[in-house]
């Protein structure tokens, strides 16, 4: 692909001065939101993804939609103001292919007041999957006739003189894509929202993804052009690029933390987040930084995948160097995805499927970018999920507004505290090579003074992210991989109920064995050694995975009992044991 100057040096001069905040924004909830409605109406569950993992397989996805022989994408987790829809029937449609969504107004006023409220100059809605305007494929009924309905809804506002952010567009624009034609012929071109659009410099904004299948100069040039009016500029934008794409201008709408020289998923005992800053094209000059409720460097619902939300820390962590370095333009990634895309595992190993549903007849038809209630970059406030990343993303906002760090702002701003984020433990996982035994520990010295010993191996991470954990993608299984816990006895005041999770010793004198237990005189099987941290005993929100205790050889091979006269114990992830030390897990965890 072909690298251009994508800005004109006198847009770039006169938003040099500019500071504005936008965010990605959806409408393609349509058919599923209609669907989640059906199923109420008629006295049906509405289950979510995140619904299913907490009812511990009493439901499966398949119930989700399957009794009411519907077919729709699955909410991950529900929107605090309801399975909402944006679709309408345009004026003499005689037979429209859905009913209207209800409470469209109600929906787009109050989306309006969070965002504007919140700090949000701008909105880009996501059309980067539907590159050709086709009614009868499916276009219209997920992005175009949505997006007519908010301009519409917004528009009214307006009028009213209620204010609303602006809107731009980010279609999917390969070489003689239609989708761009309709939207500026319909919604750019239209007089009427000459204030509604986005501009810089005067001129009318449309991102661009920056990607083989979506873009093309000659497109470029001639969604810039507009038929001749040369009222439009285009933004390239996309995340999956290294350090060369920043440099080169392009806009990233989410972006990943480095650790070192490395991406990473890892959020506690990392330095700085020191993600990559968009260039003025061929200088030194900060033009954008991203920041997110979450990101995900393969696909969001396999173990450390995703940083998750953190009760906000990802997104807090991302808004230090946007504070620091006060950049003219912000872009946040997102506000309200809830339903995404879908496909099989990018790895192989066996832990390689939706965390918390190993059993689940869809484990293996994995989510790309969204999953549950925690591990998204939406930061709209869901009914599982509550709104305290929006409260923190909102206080970032605020902040870089004001034009202030957290050094200027109030100890309590929600933007800068972390006692009340970092709450989570790391917990490494480690096997002796000669196969005799197995440990966790919370202590980064104690697991590198073991490793660097010769004894002991890490047993790595089967999906790349992590940087605190060792990651392998080779790994064949995983399950006896690292973890996170809770670092405190109390969460939410109780309303997450927990249980202490303790390293044991065997009492074997010659050969020494340590084993996971919830009481702290280890069952009668051994002695306490150490407190490693809290688990969940109810699955769901932060903690997932139902950690269970194991006897027996790894399950990957490794271990053995050879001389032993205490059975090895270790830990499985999500999986069952080959050979199970319990009749239940000991508890959930991240």
């Amino acid at each position: 692909m072909k690298m251009t100057i994508f800005y004109l040096i006198s847009i770039l001069i006169s938003t040099a001065l500019a500071k504005d905040v936008g965010i990605l924004y959806e409408v393609w909830h349509s058919r599923s939101a209609l669907s989640m409605q059906h199923i109420a109406k008629v006295g049906g569950t509405n289950l979510t993804t995140e619904r299913v993992i907490q009812s511990k397989g009493k439901y499966t996805l398949n119930d989700v939609y399957g009794p009411y022989n519907l077919n729709a994408d699955i909410y991950n987790a529900e929107p605090q103001l309801g399975f909402y829809c944006l679709y309408r029937r345009r004026p003499g449609d005689p037979n429209p292919p859905l009913p209207d969504c209800p409470n469209i107004t109600q929906t787009a006023t109050a989306h309006a007041s969070m965002l504007y409220q919140g700090g949000f100059d701008y909105i880009a809605i996501d059309i980067t999957n539907w590159p050709m305007a086709d009614k009868d494929g499916g276009t219209d009924i997920a992005v175009l006739r949505p997006t007519e309905v908010l301009f519409e809804e917004w528009f009214k506002l307006r009028q009213a003189g209620i204010m609303t952010p602006r809107i731009a567009v980010w279609p999917c624009s390969p070489s003689n894509s239609t989708t761009w034609r309709y939207l500026l012929s319909t919604l750019y071109n239209n007089a009427s929202y000459a204030d509604l659009i986005y501009t810089q410099a005067g001129k009318k904004v449309v991102f661009l993804p920056f990607t083989n299948n979506c873009y093309s100069d000659s497109e470029r040039a001639a969604i810039e052009s507009n038929g001749g009016r040369g009222n439009v500029v285009t933004i390239p934008m996309w995340a999956l690029f290294g350090p060369q794409g920043y440099q080169q201008g392009l806009w990233g709408f989410f972006s990943y933390c480095v650790d070192g020289s490395a991406y990473t998923t890892s959020m506690i005992g990392v330095g700085a987040c020191n993600q990559y800053s968009t260039l003025i094209n061929g200088t030194s000059s900060v033009i954008e930084i991203s920041a997110s409720g979450g990101y995900m460097l393969s696909q969001c619902a396999l173990p450390f995948a995703s940083p998750g939300h953190l009760r906000g820390l990802t997104v807090a962590r991302l808004f230090e160097k946007i504070l620091a370095q006060q950049p003219p333009h912000v872009f946040m990634s997102s506000f309200n995805e809830f339903i995404g895309g879908r496909q099989a595992p990018a790895y192989g190993a066996k832990i390689a499927i939706n965390m918390g549903l190993p059993n689940d007849p869809q484990r293996a038809s994995v989510w790309v970018d969204t999953y549950a209630s925690e591990f998204s970059r939406d930061i709209e406030p869901s009914v599982e999920g509550g709104n305290r990343t929006w409260i923190v993303a909102t206080a970032c906002v605020q902040l870089y507004k004001a034009g202030k760090t957290c050094e200027d702002a109030d100890s309590s701003n929600p933007c800068c505290t972390r006692e009340d984020k970092e709450i989570f433990a790391n917990q490494w996982s480690l096997a002796r090579k000669d196969g005799t035994d197995a440990l966790v520990t919370n202590l980064v010295a104690e697991r590198n003074a073991l490793i660097n010993g010769g004894l002991w191996v890490e047993r790595c991470n089967a999906i790349g992210g992590p940087t605190v954990f060792c990651a392998n993608g080779a790994e064949p299984d995983g399950r006896d991989g690292p973890f996170m816990t809770y670092n405190v006895s109390i969460v939410d005041g109780g309303e997450i109920p927990v249980r202490p999770l303790y390293r044991c010793v065997s009492l074997d004198a010659d050969k020494q064995k340590h084993f996971l237990s919830t009481d702290r005189d280890c069952e009668g099987l051994g002695a306490f050694d150490t407190l490693l941290g809290y688990i969940a005993t109810i699955p769901g929100r932060e903690m997932l995975r139902a950690l269970w205790r194991c006897k027996g050889a790894a399950a990957g091979g490794g271990m053995t009992l050879e001389g032993a006269t205490t059975p090895l114990r270790y830990h499985a992830l999500d999986l069952a044991c080959d050979v199970a030390d319990g009749v239940t897990p000991l508890g959930y965890v991240r």
